[in-house]
């Protein structure tokens, strides 16, 4: 027999205080409960319940296992549960939307760790904005919703998530780039409305600089405004790059675009500029696939919270 259902008997007495009462609750017979317990005793050396007016009752070495149990049956669960998904050759589809700016920065690992573990799991990814994301979720268009988290700028964007289980994670911003001789470096300060004076390099204007740009200048302003100051509409990374060390422009990359870059490029210091980036991770509560997503969850939980 597994452990865990000693322990699950063993949590059942323990909230029941009742041998009949607690083996109804996990479906066993009295005898069979009072077997697990018997055997859980056994195996440790000491008694864990005593009877005491008319209840049964933990011990001192109850009390401590009350502490644990719970623990134990959820870390026994994972291996459990995991065992099954890895001897799974038809572990299943798992459909993800995400912002095209955050692929880098927390998707590819994850990917890259969870196709490691379970080889089986086929994925097929959705790319979209942070804008019709959370509405794609909700009608079951994809299974995980990577995106940027509006709610610190859209306060009646809350309401959008109260079906959905979020992670709200942190996450380096993209940095503004140019050269050193590039003549937005001869002003004392620069704000977020000086960049757009110059020619901007990006493949593709994400939904929270658009945030960070009306937070900045404290007036709505349409997501096309931000999209049509960008010079260049390519998804060829590297041809913005070029543009850049040629001295056309600002660029608008993460450190690691910048692996192919030819010229030495210095980050531009902008007024207010966040350090950090609120981002999320969210799915569907009625989500089919709930083991999956439980360790997807896990994994991003421990490289970003």
């Amino acid at each position: 027999m597994s452990s865990i259902k000693l322990f699950k008997s063993a949590q059942a007495l323990i909230k029941h205080e009742s041998f009949g009462k607690a083996s109804k609750s996990i479906g066993l017979t009295q005898s069979a409960l009072s077997q697990n317990i018997k055997k859980l005793e056994n195996h440790y050396g000491v008694k864990f319940f005593q009877r005491e007016n008319g209840k049964t009752k933990p011990t001192v070495y109850g009390e401590m296992l009350l502490s644990l149990t719970d623990e134990i049956v959820d870390i026994e669960e994972k291996i459990v549960n995991q065992i099954s998904l890895i001897n799974n050759s038809d572990a299943g589809l798992l459909k993800i939307g995400l912002d095209p700016y955050l692929s880098g920065t927390i998707l590819e690992p994850i990917i890259s760790e969870m196709m490691g573990i379970y080889p089986d799991i086929k994925y097929r990814f959705f790319y979209l904005s942070t804008y019709s994301g959370v509405a794609q979720l909700k009608a079951n268009k994809f299974d995980i919703l990577i995106s940027f988290d509006e709610r610190e700028y859209r306060l009646n964007s809350n309401k959008n998530l109260d079906t959905l289980d979020v992670i709200p994670i942190k996450i380096n911003p993209p940095k503004f780039y140019a050269r050193e001789d590039h003549e937005i470096f001869n002003q004392n300060e620069i704000s977020i409305e000086n960049i757009f004076d110059h020619n901007i390099y990006t493949t593709l204007p994400p939904a929270w600089f658009h945030n960070f740009y009306e937070k900045e200048v404290r007036k709505d302003v349409p997501y096309s405004h931000i999209v049509d100051k960008v010079s260049l509409v390519s998804a060829d990374q590297n041809l913005h790059l070029r543009m850049v060390e040629k001295g056309n422009g600002i660029g608008i990359f993460y450190e690691f675009d910048l692996l192919n870059s030819k010229e030495q490029l210095n980050t531009i210091p902008i007024k207010n500029y966040p350090e950090k980036l609120n981002a999320m991770i969210a799915i569907n509560k009625k989500w089919i696939k709930p083991q999956i997503a439980k360790i997807f969850l896990e994994m991003v939980s421990s490289r970003f919270s």
